[in-house]
């Protein structure tokens, strides 16, 4: 209820009786009451504080409750004590009764908001599962921070990987594997070895999204087929009818599933037009902005010690604008001087490579307390960001829709500057109540009832209201079992391999595929690279390779693009394809040359900078052959060169080349940031998910046809960037190339039963990190 009387008055008792009956018959799902409820904590925080301890036992948040004060308070308490005796958990009801569900059945799918314990129930269905585990997230930034909670709640002879590996036998007595749909097929190469009694499918709507949708139902299809006795749990948020996911894939048998609609957390929702925030409330017709907040709630939070999420368009954080427009917020922000947040942004500033030409806004905001989110920044540097965050030490971010995919990153207010949802209809619901999920994440704090901010900009409260009403399903119906019409005949392939089941786990391809990769066409441009590229069994150092003649390394670069366009369905690409390939090509060499990320950025940077001219240009100025004023006449004409930005491959409809900065940019205004988020593009999206299965295919069978290491060597220096079995091992335990460095010297022997580390480790085991990081393993 949005009403003036809510500012006004003193005694609601009636209004809060009224509320807590509500709740104690139907739970807290009338998110008009949590709204009421947030707008009386704010306005009448002693009044409220009445209540609060009351409120929170019949919201069933028995975690934040203390000793019951009253008769009912009591009744609630014993209901508590009777979750915590059968579960052994201080469950809330919601959770109970998923927890209950999920040992009951075989196959349980459910439904339920953001802010309702998802993770803490997960974590403990995990303990109790004798057997070995598997989650299936959506993307890699959420399996990322699965891992990391995995680890921080199981004991040390768990193994716990982003990836399905059969190692550390010998000291591992149950694993637990989170992955992608993508990483599904790697399950079956190692079926028989694993005892898997359970697989958690989070935010499971993902079966809706095309060809990522078909391989996570083939996926589910596939792992029903092999282990039927495997229990399987879908969760979604917002869905009203999660027993879709049971119908679609026909696991009706000794299955249920609940769509729970029980909150948490209460919102307070404004709109904002020209510097002025109103009152509305997406629940009442006659809530037309009729009251105004008194001065600017980003201001009041930031300068209380609040967090602001401001989600906006990733054309705004790659040109820059979003500083003009929120530069007041900016100025509120003051200097960070916490050692520990100092060091994460140390942390950042070696992972970008930064150096006094190449400096980073992302870095600069960092040490304001400032973080920027969004897919394109580097899943490490995502990573640290989010712990950065976590641990309360950004007050300010400015995100995209990276923040919708669940990744737990909570805000005292989330403001919605950027409207544009891709999707259908249900997808664009679905994701607008993921993002204003992030305002307001609950708390363990003792009779405190939670609440946060959404603010939207005045043009776009219709449409938000709207979306914020309408429920959101999901299909009874595949979209495996639906016609490759509405496709691009660049996925056929894989289309019909998902559905026939025809995908070479090995090669992680299609067998069709794998046949076109077989020609004698392509044998010739194998062999040609091997020739060219490889010296004594290892590839060509970076001053190698430039030594070699241009027209060599053209045709190098050639070979390549003709084995990746080879396995497609076409017999040429787009200038825009092409021109994707070109660029993705030096990027892979110098992954397979053993380079960081710090040093590809670097390396790229002084290509599109020109580097070579700017030194003349400096040795000129230091010399006296130019005076100042000449050498920022010839700087300011040096342009920056061509690039085309990253584009994930197949895609007909990227058709013309895009540039990376406009041209005719000097090079004085080359942007540090934009080629960090292309780099990662091109490392992630072209190379990663587009290039590194074909052309890694395209030298083991070349390899198995004609014994040539040569081509063993470089399809594992693609696969792994290594080829020494020591660090490749070490990948397949879950470790980062940048963790392997200081590991390596430590490693006596290693294989699939475990790591023997010589006795000298023990001069590591002083440093916490470290030691954190192998004591798994020792």
């Amino acid at each position: 209820m949005l009403d003036k009387e809510l500012f006004e008055q003193d005694d609601y008792s009636e209004l809060f009786s009224k509320i807590l009956f509500d709740f104690h018959l139907n739970g807290p799902v009338d998110s008009n009451h949590l709204e009421t409820l947030s707008l009386l904590k704010l306005n009448h925080p002693e009044y409220f504080s009445k209540y609060e301890s009351r409120l929170l036992y019949f919201m069933g948040l028995f975690y934040k409750t203390e000793s019951p004060s009253s008769f009912l308070e009591l009744i609630y308490d014993i209901y508590s004590k009777s979750i915590e005796e059968s579960t052994g958990r201080t469950f809330t009801p919601v959770q109970a009764d998923a927890y209950n569900s999920i040992i009951k059945y075989d196959k349980f799918s459910f439904s339920a908001p953001t802010s309702t314990g998802k993770s803490f129930l997960f974590q403990e269905i995990i303990k109790d599962i004798n057997g070995d585990v598997i989650v299936v997230v959506p993307s890699r930034a959420l399996l990322s921070e699965y891992v990391i909670k995995i680890k921080k709640v199981t004991p040390k002879d768990i193994l716990v990987l982003p990836f399905i590996e059969f190692v550390n036998t010998k000291r591992t007595h149950k694993r637990i594997f989170v992955i992608t749909p993508e990483r599904g097929d790697e399950l079956f190469k190692n079926i028989n070895k694993l005892n898997i009694e359970l697989f958690l499918f989070d935010e499971a709507q993902l079966t809706e999204e095309g060809i990522r949708g078909m391989k996570f139902d083939s996926f589910v299809r596939r792992v029903e087929k092999k282990l039927p006795d495997a229990k399987k749990v879908f969760t979604h948020p917002f869905v009203k009818n999660p027993e879709a996911q049971l119908i679609k894939h026909d696991l009706l048998t000794d299955s249920s599933s609940e769509s729970y609609r029980q909150n948490n957390v209460g919102k307070i929702f404004l709109e904002h037009k020209k510097s002025i925030f109103k009152y509305f409330s997406p629940y009442q017709d006659n809530s037309n902005g009729k009251i105004k907040y008194d001065g600017d709630i980003v201001e009041h939070i930031l300068s209380n010690g609040g967090t602001c999420l401001i989600y906006v368009s990733k054309g705004k954080i790659y040109d820059s604008s979003f500083i003009e427009t929120y530069s007041k917020y900016l100025q509120l922000c003051p200097d960070i001087t916490d050692k520990r947040a100092l060091e994460y942004i140390s942390e950042l500033e070696d992972y970008f490579g930064t150096s006094r030409d190449k400096q980073s806004l992302v870095i600069y905001l960092m040490k304001k307390g400032v973080v920027i989110h969004h897919g394109s920044m580097p899943l490490k540097a995502r990573l640290i960001i989010e712990k950065f965050v976590n641990e309360s030490y950004a007050k300010l971010c400015f995100s995209t829709s990276t923040l919708i995919q669940g990744i737990n990153m909570p805000f005292d207010l989330v403001w919605i500057n950027n409207f544009h949802f891709t999707g259908n209809e249900n997808k664009k619901n679905l994701d607008l109540k993921n993002l204003i999920g992030r305002a307001g994440r609950t708390t363990s704090t003792k009779n405190v009832f939670d609440y946060g901010f959404v603010v939207v900009e005045s043009l776009n409260k219709g449409s938000f209201i709207s979306r914020i009403n309408s429920e959101s399903s999901i299909s009874e119906t595949s979209l495996l079992d639906e016609t490759n019409d509405s496709f691009d005949e660049d996925f056929i392939d894989i289309i019909d391999a998902i559905r026939n089941d025809t995908f070479d786990v090995e090669l992680n391809l299609t067998n069709t595929q794998i046949e076109r990769l077989k020609s004698d066409d392509i044998e010739k441009e194998v062999k040609y690279i091997l020739d060219n590229l490889m010296n004594n069994n290892k590839p060509l150092t970076g001053n190698e390779y430039y030594s070699i003649s241009d027209s060599v390394r053209k045709n190098i670069k050639s070979s390549f693009q003709n084995i990746y366009k080879t396995h497609l369905r076409r017999n040429d690409l787009t200038s825009g394809e092409k021109s994707v390939l070109s660029a993705s090509i030096p990027v892979l060499l110098w992954q397979i040359q053993g380079k960081s990320f710090a040093e590809i950025v670097s390396l790229r940077h002084a290509f599109l900078s020109e580097k070579d001219i700017r030194r003349k240009l400096r040795r000129k100025l230091r010399n006296g052959d130019i005076t100042d004023k000449e050498y920022h006449i010839q700087l300011e004409s040096t342009k920056i060169r061509f690039s085309c930005i990253a584009e994930s491959l197949p895609n007909r409809k990227f058709t013309k080349p895009v540039p990376l900065f406009e041209r005719n940019l000097s090079v004085k205004d080359i942007d540090f940031d934009l080629i960090i988020y292309d780099t990662y593009d091109y490392i992630d999206k072209v190379i990663s998910l587009s290039l590194k299965d074909p052309l890694s295919a395209a030298f083991l069978l070349y390899y198995n046809k004609h014994k040539d290491l040569r081509a063993l060597y470089l399809s594992n220096y693609i696969t792994y960037g290594t080829n020494n079995q020591t660090e490749i091992w070490l990948l397949k335990y879950g470790f980062t190339f940048d963790e392997i460095e200081w590991i390596l010297p430590f490693v006596e022997n290693i294989n699939e039963q475990e790591i023997i580390f010589k006795e000298s480790v023990v001069d590591i085991l002083d440093d916490e990190y470290k030691k954190e990081i192998i004591e798994r393993y020792i």
